[in-house]
């Protein structure tokens, strides 16, 4: 596997999906596999969509994330179709990292400031993925998990498309991963995100 590691850097960046299991390693807050977004997503309609989010088990996924697509306003066809696969690749991928047979599924469609300040989740680890407008931004060194970041020099941003793990403060309580949600509020701009979670009766490392 090709892996592009920095001195000092808490990310691995790699171009496949091997990349994500790399979040185990010791030293490494954030996993990132590069790649670009599933052709055909142009055709996902985001006007009056509402948000989805459901645990399910792995064996459970397909029929349930169908059903939540539903619920949600997506519009059946071949974007919605290509969404749906790549969803529950990334949910298995993540879940196999993770040892969980359970996730929590998150899409959300993003049009403010969300989660605009740099910080770290309460989770073990969190797989996150931007389909639709402005990746996540991270920070690629250690900095104080409850400090006022402001905007540090070293902000990274994931590219739509790119899936990252980011560790969280329950797996590593002195260097989770710092992250935040790009402003966009005011600008027009709009984001389709994935959050994959464990589910919180298996969050276990």
């Amino acid at each position: 596997m090709s892996v592009d590691v920095k001195e000092g850097s808490l990310a691995l960046i790699a171009g496949n999906s091997k990349a994500l299991g790399a979040i185990r390693e010791e030293g490494v807050g954030i996993a990132i596999w590069q790649r670009s977004a599933p052709p055909g997503l142009s055709d996902l309609k985001l006007d009056g969509i509402v948000d989805v989010r459901f645990t399910a088990d792995i064996d459970e996924l397909p029929a349930t994330l169908n059903s939540a697509l539903d619920d949600a306003g997506h519009e059946r066809g071949s974007g919605r179709d290509i969404l749906h696969n790549d969803i529950l690749v990334l949910a298995n991928r993540f879940a196999e990292v993770m040892r969980s047979e359970f996730v929590e599924v998150r899409l959300e469609h993003v049009t403010t400031n969300a989660c605009k300040k740099f910080h770290a989740d309460y989770v073990t680890a969190r797989l996150i993925t931007t389909y639709v407008g402005q990746g996540t931004q991270w920070l690629d060194r250690d900095v104080p998990v409850d400090c006022d970041c402001g905007d540090p020099h070293n902000i990274q941003q994931m590219q739509a498309g790119d899936v990252a793990l980011f560790k969280g403060r329950l797996w590593s309580s002195d260097a989770p991963a710092i992250h935040r949600s790009p402003p966009i509020e005011g600008t027009g701009e709009e984001r389709l995100m994935l959050v994959v979670n464990p589910a919180q009766s298996n969050n276990a490392v």
